[in-house]
């Protein structure tokens, strides 16, 4: 159990001090103390989740007694409330760097941010007397699983800063990884491992696509930039 406990919990920072040294390494020193910066407030991030968990246990809304309840918490409270708050972190902190200029530096920000939440959802997940079981297949896919709506969401956020539509691309990134969060979530409320495996083959397709996406534009930024 230990074990368990030590690897959900250290999931997060390797893979966030793994994205920071690639980021260093390729980007140079600009995105030190902003990649950083990035993950501690995806840590704060978490607070917006939970005063949506908050208000959801006040009305009695995460008592799940039939499908409806269950279909909103999971979008509403989770998936969405997750989601809104990594995006504020990215929008309106990361949004505005000089090194923010492409869908990849946007992922690479999104990532970041998406670890810190991801840490301390864990670490709350262990401590806090209202879940009385502990599931570590979720509390380990939900690492790798937020990695995934970390792309997404830093995908369409980058595309907003070089576009015109700057909502509509900030919006699409928002509701595709709050969507995507949303059904993780339904999986293991439902306990529908079945759905969970089409959702997980399905995301990474998505996020495959996304990201050579993002390298291609990247590419194309990078040759504009030095002509």
């Amino acid at each position: 159990m230990i074990v368990n406990y030590t690897i959900a919990l250290i999931l997060g920072p390797l893979i966030a001090l793994l994205i920071y040294l690639l980021a260093r390494r390729s980007f140079g020193k600009d995105y030190y103390n902003a990649i950083i910066a990035s993950f501690l407030l995806g840590i704060v991030s978490v607070l917006l989740v939970i005063i949506f968990q908050y208000i959801a246990s006040y009305y009695g809304l995460d008592w799940f007694r039939n499908l409806r309840r269950i279909v909103f918490y999971s979008f509403v409270v989770m998936g969405f409330g997750s989601e809104l708050g990594k995006f504020l972190v990215l929008r309106y902190y990361a949004f505005s760097k000089k090194n923010f200029n492409s869908p990849l530096d946007s992922i690479f920000y999104s990532v970041m941010i998406s670890m810190g939440f991801t840490f301390i959802g864990n670490v709350l997940y262990f401590i806090m007397p209202v879940y009385t079981e502990i599931d570590f297949t979720y509390s380990i896919t939900v690492v790798f699983a937020n990695f995934f709506f970390a792309i997404i969401l830093g995908f369409f956020v980058g595309l907003a800063k070089s576009r015109e539509n700057r909502f509509v691309d900030s919006m699409t990134g928002l509701l595709a990884a709050s969507f995507f969060h949303a059904l993780y979530n339904f999986c293991f409320i439902t306990k529908d491992m079945r759905l969970l495996l089409f959702l997980s083959i399905g995301t990474f397709v998505v996020v495959i696509l996304l990201l050579y996406k993002a390298l291609e534009l990247h590419e194309e930024h990078r040759r504009l930039k030095h002509q």
